[in-house]
């Protein structure tokens, strides 16, 4: 029995030709001689993988070797779908939300191989098509797709973010890529792509305002969707112990069976949305208070410090003594 092809999002494509055509570059002749549909404008419509490639190959050929990590610098985090950025753009640290992108990754491209692995003070996020290596336009489509990853770590570190270290499968490293990451260790001929992350850079939230608030105090709860509201709700039943599914559908006047499936259109589960809500509280406890850490996590509804800290370092990808350092550092460097 044969399998099924390798299948990508034309989204992709449409990420090079949308910058070849700022440039000026003719690009429909490339698409019809690639197999790629000219007309389709859906950016989640799926192509075979290796037209898509096909096409990265020819156009490195035509305009510049480096010219993946081109376009994954123009297009950034642009490129992904829109259910998988709400997903991201909620996340409250990089730690969850790089976790929330494998997963989605994982279900949209079958045949990548996408992860983490922690590795001493930092994680590598790693990305690769085990048994493909040699197709042609295969190190186009990594450099692009490490272009995407370092956009979506810089929404949470800062816009100017490079990783220190880069692995790449290709045996050389392009010219000009040095130029594109100052200061970062490219490594080539590596068994898969990756960037490395500090894991002092996990616990960190987007850079992005709420929009459910209007300013630092006046919180706009018309504004609330249905997880916001439930969420805002359960925060102030932490300290009274763990709230369960039962009485969460209580405070919404659900059952059980329609909170798990307004939940799960919103793409959570109870026990991700209730262990977000306790993570908010007790990190927000972390940064602006001197309480015990035991005691922070009795007021998050854990009776356990021990099971406190696991769903922290979870979220955070830090125990709750490192954030506390972690941003307290932050804040007297902000200070000078």
């Amino acid at each position: 029995m044969r399998s099924n092809p390798r299948i990508t999002r034309l989204a992709h494509p449409m990420a090079f030709r949308g910058l070849l055509d700022r440039m000026g570059e003719p690009t429909e002749r490339l698409y019809r001689q690639q197999g790629l549909p000219v007309f389709c404008e859906d950016p989640s419509a799926f192509v075979p993988l290796s037209r898509a490639w096909s096409f990265f190959d020819a156009v490195v050929r035509r305009v510049d070797p480096g010219f993946g990590w081109h376009v994954g610098r123009f297009i950034g985090d642009k490129s992904l779908n829109d259910r998988l950025l709400q997903r991201l753009e909620k996340a409250p640290t990089l730690n969850l939300a790089l976790g929330r992108l494998v997963d989605l990754i994982r279900l949209e491209s079958s045949h990548l191989q996408v992860g983490i692995r922690c590795r001493g003070d930092d994680v590598r996020f790693f990305t690769g098509y085990p048994g493909i290596e040699d197709a042609p336009g295969y190190h186009v489509s990594q450099a692009y797709q490490l272009g995407i990853y370092i956009d979506v770590v810089r929404h949470f570190v800062g816009r100017n973010w490079v990783p220190a270290e880069m692995g790449i499968q290709s045996s050389t490293i392009p010219i000009g890529l040095p130029e594109l990451f100052p200061g970062c260790r490219i490594l080539s001929g590596q068994r898969i792509g990756y960037i490395a992350i500090p894991r002092s850079e996990l616990h960190k939230q987007a850079n992005h305002r709420d929009p459910d608030v209007a300013d630092d105090s006046f919180v706009m709860t018309d504004r609330f969707d249905y997880v916001g509201t439930l969420a805002a709700m359960l925060r102030a039943y932490l300290p009274d112990g763990y709230p369960s599914a039962r009485f969460a559908a209580g405070l919404m006047d659900r059952s059980e069976r329609t909170l798990a499936r307004e939940l799960s259109s919103h793409n959570l589960t109870y026990g991700a949305l209730i262990d977000e809500v306790r993570f908010k509280k007790s990190a927000e406890m972390l940064r602006e208070t001197d309480e015990r850490i035991a005691n922070i996590g009795y007021e998050v509804g854990f009776d356990d410090p021990a099971h406190f800290a696991r769903m922290f370092v979870r979220i955070a990808g830090l125990s709750p003594r490192e954030y506390r350092k972690a941003t307290q550092n932050c804040a007297e460097d902000g200070a000078v």
